[in-house]
């Protein structure tokens, strides 16, 4: 059995310097994939302020509260989510992997001058018809509470002995839902949202770096759509003690305009994020009043 161990930093690591280690990190070989057990903890912080505001800005938020964005605590979690998987145990390269599904629980909301313990560890692994996918679990201490929790599931795509579903059976994609906004997103907001977040992935910056990873172009970042989401409906809640759950479907590349749909029904709210003609999907979720 492996041996637990708990790791504690008290200052941010540089995701740039992660991001060259990442570069070179190949993963291990072997057809069951083991996952670390460590847990990684950043002691003792506070959110820094001009940030905080920044982020509010590019992603839409109120400016006019000191309550920490629900989405916000994801980029202090970010570093620590690389550092694990750039664990030496660790058994697949970080780069390639992909952010599939994004859920974020907040019991109440966090104020600007809280202390917080920001805790992350793997939770799960699950073998699919398209490769491995890989639960990070973030957790949000304050004095000892339990005030926000995450997880981020990435998928390694790799070849299985799963076979796929038959597409007759799987689900559509999209419903009908009666309210919508049209968003105009710029060509350097993946730059701008990258100098906040700390993800200063290439596949972000410009069409020319998105291009060495095999896309077409660059494209937005999947939290900042969610953190858009979050800004547009949260407040309909009435409530800061909710969750929001996101999966990401297709890329959404920069420039470009899109819709977000939703209907509500009481404390709940479905929704979804589609290209600017309503045909293509971006992102599906939900988000409810705990």
């Amino acid at each position: 059995m492996q041996q637990s161990s708990r790791v504690i930093i008290n200052q941010t690591p540089s995701t740039l310097n992660l991001y060259r280690r990442a570069l070179f990190a190949k993963g291990l070989k072997g057809s069951t994939p083991k996952l670390p057990t460590t847990s990684i903890t950043l002691a003792n912080i506070k959110a820094d302020e001009k940030k905080v505001n920044q982020y509010r800005n590019v992603c839409g938020f109120n400016q006019d509260n000191n309550l920490l964005p629900i989405t916000f605590p994801h980029i202090l979690a970010f570093p620590l989510h690389l550092e694990l998987m750039l664990l030496k145990e660790f058994p697949f390269a970080v780069m390639g992997m992909v952010h599939i599904r994004n859920e974020i629980t907040q019991y109440r909301a966090i104020n600007l001058l809280e202390t917080m313990d920001v805790s992350c560890r793997f939770s799960d692994i699950r073998k699919t018809d398209k490769g491995f996918d890989v639960d990070i679990k973030t957790e949000i201490h304050i004095t000892g509470e339990l005030v926000w929790e995450s997880i981020s599931t990435n998928l390694v795509r790799k070849k299985t002995d799963i076979k796929p579903a038959p597409k007759a059976q799987e689900p559509s994609q999209l419903v009908d839902l009666p309210y919508k906004e049209f968003w105009n997103l710029s060509s350097d907001l993946g730059r701008r949202y990258a100098l906040i977040s700390g993800d200063s992935n290439p596949i972000h910056l410009f069409s020319l770096s998105a291009k060495l990873f095999g896309f077409k172009g660059h494209i937005a970042h999947g939290m900042w759509t969610k953190a858009r989401v979050a800004a547009a409906l949260c407040e309909k809640l009435d409530t800061d003690a909710c969750k929001i759950i996101v999966d990401f479907k297709l890329p959404i590349f920069l420039p470009t305009s899109i819709q977000l749909n939703y209907d509500q029904q009481g404390s709940s709210i479905n929704f979804d994020i589609r290209d600017e003609t309503g045909i293509k999907p971006h992102m599906k979720g939900q988000v409810f009043a705990l």
